[in-house]
């Protein structure tokens, strides 16, 4: 599966970095995330996640920053 996101909160490189390191800290998750447009463009090997799953993961490890649908 592979899905792209809109990522609200971020205003500059480390945020972009701490959102990316955050979702790719998820087993089977290789994510890429940019800053203009605010997106993270999300791959799961191991099936897919919910966004709800993904939002936990952010908050958990990189802080506030929300995803949503595109």
């Amino acid at each position: 599966m592979k899905k792209t996101y809109k990522v609200e909160g971020m205003m500059c490189k480390n945020c972009r970095r701490h959102v990316e390191e955050a979702l790719n800290s998820a087993d089977g998750v290789k994510a890429v995330v940019t800053l203009d447009p605010p997106q993270a463009e999300i791959e799961c090997a191991k099936g897919e996640l919910s966004l709800e799953e993904l939002q936990a993961i952010v908050s958990e490890n990189a802080g506030n920053y929300v995803l949503s649908e595109l």
